[in-house]
Order: structure tokens, then C-alpha cells, then sequence
């Protein structure tokens, strides 16, 4: 079973892409993994969008997304496809929150097959 890969997510390495927000990413050949945490309720997500749609899956916490017309509340074992290209953003309701998004990778040229990262 070629291609296979097996990892805890808490052993991986993580960076800070805005304060107390923590991400990793796993790329396989078709997907990208993002585990994330957010720390507390002060974490400040800017509004963004992706090219193309996730899923998003809490797996400990709640928070809240937040769309131009609509707001949904997500807690533990919930989840939430987001369509491509929606403006969001999301906030602690219950912290810290670790949640997975999972994205299928774009790929932006057929020539250099050169890959688009969907996540922030």
C-alpha cells in the first residue's frame, strides 16, 4: 500500500499564523489537512476566503462562524462545508477549540503542475 501515511496530529510541528492561532498542515497527493487550534476568546481572525470549498470538523470547543448573512454555531463533533470563495471569519465561543478543515488542492497550471494551497 504505497502512498500510505499514518501520524498523531498532536506530534506535529505547528506555526502561528495570527496570534494564539495555531495550524499545521499535512499535503497528500489530492487533499490538504489543516488541524488548528484556536487558543482562547480573544483570537482575531481576519474575514477570508478560499478558491475552493472545505470542510471544517470541531474536534474539541465550540465557535461560531460568521458569513455575510449567517452565523452557525459549531461544538464538538460538528461539522460545516464551506462553499468556494465565501467570505468568513470565526470566533471562540467555548476554548480552546481544535478543529480539522480539509481541502481538495487546486492545482493552478496543467503545464507546471504547480499546487495552490487552499488554507490561510
Amino acid at each position: 500500500m504505497s502512498g500510505m501515511l499514518s501520524f498523531q496530529l498532536d506530534s506535529l510541528s505547528s506555526k502561528e499564523l495570527y496570534k494564539d492561532v495555531l495550524v499545521t498542515l499535512v499535503n497528500g497527493n489530492e487533499l490538504t489537512l489543516n488541524y488548528f487550534e484556536l487558543k482562547n476568546e480573544n483570537v482575531d481572525i481576519p474575514f477570508h476566503e478560499h478558491p475552493v470549498e472545505h470542510l471544517v470538523v470541531v474536534l474539541e470547543g465550540a465557535m461560531e462562524f460568521m458569513f455575510k448573512d449567517q452565523n452557525l454555531v459549531l461544538k464538538k463533533k460538528e461539522c460545516l462545508f464551506v462553499p468556494a470563495k465565501t467570505r468568513h471569519t470565526a470566533r471562540v465561543i467555548d476554548g480552546p477549540v481544535k478543529a480539522l478543515e480539509i481541502y481538495l488542492l487546486q492545482r493552478t497550471s496543467t503545464t507546471t503542475g504547480r499546487v495552490q494551497h487552499p488554507a490561510h
